[in-house]
């Protein structure tokens, strides 16, 4: 499943006139995740899945209604899936430590962690603040 680059860049100009924080990422390959959906503005895999295909370094952006509380310490977590034919890369989970957080959503590059191409990752957004713990699933994604 891919998208037409024509149906891409429509998209893309539209969600830049309708949201800021989509336009003041300054990234043309961003791929946006919204909070229990996944909004893809990249292609798909190459198996026609419906979990898009992300590289390592790519800026991702999170929507999730919690990330805009000032106190809050925000964390998004990629936990390695056991998806069929893909080899444990010897760890569970791993932290995108480079983020910035602007107009409730998180912006994070995929980590460049050896071992983790080819992997396919559930993505999850981790608040804490005074009133507890708040979780923001953000969907699947393949790392290619």
């Amino acid at each position: 499943m891919r998208l037409s680059f024509i149906g891409f860049v429509a998209f893309a100009a539209i969600l830049g006139a309708a949201s800021p924080a989509a336009a003041a990422s300054g990234s043309p390959n961003e791929l946006v995740l919204n909070a229990s959906k996944v909004t893809t503005y990249a292609p798909l895999n190459e198996n026609g899945g419906s979990i898009p295909n992300v590289t390592r370094g790519q800026p991702l952006a999170i929507a999730c209604t919690e990330v805009h509380k000032p106190s809050a310490d925000v964390r998004v977590v990629m936990q390695v899936t056991n998806i069929t034919g893909e080899t444990s890369p010897g760890y569970e989970a791993v932290l995108a430590t480079d983020q910035k957080i602007e107009r409730g959503m998180v912006h994070v590059r995929v980590p460049d962690v050896p071992g983790l191409a080819q992997h396919t990752v559930n993505i999850r957004v981790f608040v804490v603040d005074r009133m507890g713990t708040h979780r923001c699933d953000a969907g699947r994604v393949r790392i290619v």
